[in-house]
This record gives structure tokens, sequence and C-alpha cells, in this order.
């Protein structure tokens, strides 16, 4: 048996598929003959489909054992590797959802940049920020969850302000620069903090130690609160969780349309993959400090976010306050995982994420497709598109009616899931709260409706696009909010 294969080659699987194509895009690129952009726009889908492809190989062939436990009496570099990389059933189905949602994110790109000269260089940021989620998520040791979270947020600041004649989009690159690296800042910090009392970077060892210290430390200690609250606030800034999310409006609305549902998509699934594993996979033995304070900021970005939005009159600014509350209400999903491993809560945690990141991204496919067209994503242009463009008004419709959590979506099946887990854990008050954040958040989306359905426009737009696949993407998003609402076993539920 070759160690290095079945240990290190073999587990990296769908995250190589990512670097590999990446690779090939550069390579490609150095060339830079017009005769290779058609090949370049199709290397750009290998690595999501390699990556589920990859995945699915791994689910079937693969015991999914691959742990910190596995170490043994191999190389030094090759057990540290096993000891920072998890390979688990909640990391693949994660894996997969990162693949789907790639892909689907890719279409949008690939159609709203086709003649953007840029297009290849955007495809291979793409490629390396998804091979990162995908580390982000199996990540076992603070050194790798810190690798791979950099390598996700650099390109991403990139791509925030990639069309250089926005000078929005500048503007919103650089203020989210400097906020996400206050918020790395933070991290290293509270990485220095447990590092110093734990003498480990491992999730398991600092783990143990928090739950029996050596020496009869307090594992309740001023160092071990003081690193808790710096991984909130750090971790915080990256989901956009108030009162740190006062990058995300400007990001997501500077950024091109589909890198904004790229980001609010996949990168935010990866986020909270991420969160799960340092809150509930290291810091557990003291999640009785932490939960209640993470409980006041869910509500606290619940209702920051639907007050936010409700004045405003841009539809990608809008949707990123609605992102702003949906992190919210995944916040109280998260502090209602009650036990280390307690399945059914990641299962619904999950469930949400997947409805989220597809109703997300469909959304963001047709903003795309109607800025494309008009320049501009103001709610006046889709006055009269549920007439004028049926087929895209009840995508949209469906859509809309799910980030609202209207039955029989998915979205309100998922909000079902993860309040009724509340519930059970006894966040009963925070629940009530959330509920009534959710009757704010529906005014709203029912102004889209109105301007959908019930508006004269004020001007005729004909949307089209050359690439018959955004149709399909933006078909696919919006079947997933029934077929998932009536199948939820599919995800697992």
């Amino acid at each position: 048996m070759n160690t290095v294969v079945d240990y290190f080659l073999i587990p990296l699987l769908p995250v190589m598929a990512f670097i590999f194509a990446g690779l090939l895009l550069i390579l490609v690129q150095c060339f830079k003959r017009p005769s290779l952009r058609p090949f370049t726009k199709l290397l750009g889908f290998l690595g999501p489909v390699g990556a589920m492809g990859a995945t699915w190989y791994l689910f079937k062939s693969q015991p999914l054992a691959y742990s910190t436990a596995m170490a043994g009496s191999y190389e030094a570099w090759l057990n540290e590797f096993i000891q920072s990389y998890q390979l688990d059933s909640i990391t693949m189905v994660w894996y997969w959802a990162i693949g789907a949602l790639s892909f689907v994110s890719f279409i949008f790109i690939e159609a709203y940049f086709a003649d953007l000269e840029e297009l290849p260089e955007i495809l291979i940021l793409l490629e390396f920020i998804a091979a990162a989620m995908m580390l982000l998520i199996s990540a076992s040791n603070l050194l790798m969850v810190f690798m791979a979270l950099e390598l996700m947020s650099l390109p991403t600041y990139v791509l925030v302000g990639i069309e250089r004649e926005k000078h929005f989009g500048a503007e919103a690159s650089l203020k989210y620069f400097l906020f996400g690296s206050f918020a790395t800042v933070l991290l290293l910090f509270s990485i220095a903090l447990l590092y110093a009392y734990t003498g480990s970077l491992q999730f398991t060892q600092i783990s143990n130690f928090l739950r029996v210290p050596v020496g009869g430390e307090n594992p309740s200690g001023l160092m071990v609160l003081a690193a808790s609250a710096l991984f909130i606030i750090s971790v915080g800034f990256k989901l956009g969780m108030a009162p740190f999310h006062m990058w995300l409006p400007d990001a997501y609305e500077g950024a091109s349309t589909p890198i904004t549902g790229f980001m609010g998509s996949a990168i935010k699934l990866a986020g909270f993959g991420m969160a799960l594993r340092l809150w509930w996979g290291m810091l557990a033995p003291i999640s009785s400090h932490w939960t209640e304070i993470l409980g006041v900021l869910s509500v606290l970005t619940m209702f920051v976010g639907n007050l936010g939005a409700l004045k405003q009159k841009n539809l990608k600014r809008l949707f990123a306050y609605s992102s702003i509350s949906h992190a919210g209400y995944l916040i109280l999903g998260l502090i209602s995982i009650s036990k280390v491993g307690s399945q059914l809560g990641v299962q619904n945690l999950f469930y949400y994420l997947v409805v989220y990141g597809f109703m997300f991204l469909g959304i963001f496919g047709i903003l795309a497709v109607i800025e494309k067209q008009t320049g501009s994503t103001d709610l006046s242009n889709v006055e009269g598109i549920g007439f004028s463009h049926p087929f895209l008004g009840l995508c949209f419709l469906v859509l809309v009616l799910s980030a609202a959590g209207i039955p029989p979506t998915a979205g309100f099946l998922g909000k079902y899931l993860l309040f009724a887990d509340a519930v059970r854990t006894g966040h009963t008050t925070l629940v009530v709260l959330a509920v009534l954040s959710s009757v704010i958040g529906v005014y709203y989306y029912l102004r889209v409706l109105v301007a959908l359905y019930m508006t004269e426009p004020s001007q005729r737009i004909v949307l089209t696009t050359k690439n018959r696949l955004v149709f399909l993407g933006i078909l696919a998003c919006a079947f997933c909010m029934i077929f998932f609402s009536f199948f939820p076993q599919k995800l697992g539920i």
C-alpha cells in the first residue's frame, strides 16, 4: 500500500480537481492565442465537474474515517497532514454542495464576462477560491484554517474590483480588503492565544485540553475567553454578522453581479462550514460561554439585515441586506446544535445553506441578465418582467418566495427546521424574535413581487443572452426551491 497515495493524494482529489483546472488555465493563458479562448471557457467547468466526480469516488470507495485517529508511524509531514485534514460524512456532502454551487456560478460568470479579455484570469481565481473553500471545510488545524481562509479571501478581493472601469467596484474591493485584513489580524491573535494556552494547533487536542486541562488550569480562564471573543469577531466578519457586517452591502453592490452570487452562496456556505468546525469541533467544551453571545448577535443580525433592506431601491443592495438577515437565521441554527456531532442539527443547517445558496445564486443570475442589458439593477428595471418575460418572472417569483420563507418552497422548510431545532434546545425567545424579523422581511420581498407583476414598466426592456445555459442555470435554481421542499431527504433530511 502506498501511504502517500492513500493518505495524501486520494483524500485531496476534490481539492486537486480545482487546483489542476486552475493550473491548466494558467498554462493555456500563457499562449495568448484567440483560438484557445473557447477551450479556456470549457476548462473553467473542469474544476467543479472534476471535484464532484472525485467526491463521488471518495464517497463510494473510501472509508469515511480519515481523521487524526489514522496518524501513525508515517513520515512526519504525512502525520502532520493527516492530523490537519478531516474527511468525514459532513465533509463529503459539503464538498458536493461547493462543487454544485460553483458549477452554476461558473455558468453565470462565463456568460457575463464572455466578451471581457480578463475572463481566463477570473476563472483561474475562481478555481483557487473553490479549492480553498474545500480545504476550509475539512481543516482540523488552525494553521490550515488560516491558510485556506487567506487563499479564499485574497482572490475574492480582486474579483470584487475586477471591472476596472467601475469606480464603485474598486472602492468596494478596497473596503472589503481593509475589513477582511482586520478580521485576519484578529483571527491570528485568537490562534496565538489558544496556542499559548494549549500548546497545540490541532482541533482535537485543543478540545481535549479545554475539556480536561493539564495541571489544573481553568478552561474558562481569561486567555481562553479572549480567544473565543476574537474568534466570534473575526469569523463574524467573514459571515457578515452584525455588527461586523459594514463591508457587505458595499462589496455585494460594487462587485459584478454573478461574482456577488458566488460570494453569497458558495463562499457563505464555506464560511459556515468553518464556523461549525471551530465552534462545535474545537470550542465545544466551553460552548456555554459563547452560545449566549452568538444568540444575541443572531437576533441583532436578523433585524439589522431586514430593517436595512426596507428602503433599498437597488436590488443588489436589497439582497445584500437580505443575506445579512439570513446569516442571523443560520447562526441561530448553528448555536442550536446542542452537542458535538449532533447529526440532525448539522443536517438541518446544511439543508438551509444549500437551499439558500441556490436561491441566492438564482436571484443574482437573473439580476446579471438584467444588468447586462440595462446597466443597472434598480427595482424599476424589473417592473412588468413577470408578463413581458414569463420564464424569468416565474423563476424570480419562486426564488423570492423561497427567500421570504413562504410555503411550499424549500426556504420555508429550511426556516422551519432551524426554528424547530432552536425550540428543542431551549432558544424559544430567540425563535419568537426570529419570526418577528421574518415578518419584517416579507415586506421588502413583496415590493419585488409587486414590481414584477403589478407595476407598469416605465420603459420596455428586452432581456436576452447568447448563452442558453444561463436560463438553464436559473431554471435549475428555481426548480431546487420546489424539489427540495417536497424531497428534503435528497439533502440528507
